[in-house]
C-alpha cells in the first residue's frame, strides 16, 4: 500500500472531515426543529400526513450542492478509514497535497477533476 502524506496526518484531517460533515448538517438543525414541533403538536389523525410533509420540507432543504457535498464528505471519510485517502480513485495517483488542503474531501487529483469538468462541459 502507498502511503500518502496525506495518510500521515490522518487524525487533522478525519478531524476537518468530521467538522465539515458537522456545518453542512447544522444548516438544516432548526428546520428540523420547527418540523418536529409542527408535528408535536398536530392531532393524532393528520400525523401521517404532518409527517409527509416533514420529510418533503427537510429534503427540499438539503440542496443538491449541500447533498452532494454531505456524500462527498462521508466518502472521504471511508476512503480514510480503508487507506485510500489521498489517492485519485480515478487514475490511483496521489492527490496533490495542496488539493486535499483546499478540499479535504478530494476524491481526484487535479489532472483527473479537469478532465471530468470537461467531459461534463462537452456533455452540456
Amino acid at each position: 500500500m502507498q502511503v500518502t502524506r496525506a495518510m500521515t496526518a490522518y487524525p487533522q484531517i478525519k478531524q476537518r472531515l468530521l467538522q465539515r460533515r458537522k456545518d453542512l448538517l447544522a444548516r438544516y438543525h432548526d428546520e428540523i426543529a420547527r418540523a418536529s414541533e409542527e408535528l408535536d403538536s398536530r392531532e393524532a389523525e393528520p400525523v401521517d400526513n404532518a409527517s409527509e410533509l416533514w420529510d418533503a420540507r427537510v429534503l427540499s432543504r438539503l440542496s443538491n450542492a449541500d447533498a452532494h457535498a454531505l456524500a462527498q464528505v462521508v466518502e472521504a471519510l471511508h476512503r480514510l478509514e480503508d487507506g485510500a485517502y489521498g489517492l485519485c480513485v480515478q487514475c490511483g495517483e496521489e492527490i496533490e497535497s495542496a488539493r486535499l488542503d483546499a478540499v479535504a474531501e478530494a476524491a481526484t487529483c487535479f489532472d483527473c477533476a479537469v478532465t471530468a469538468e470537461r467531459a461534463v462541459a462537452l456533455a452540456r
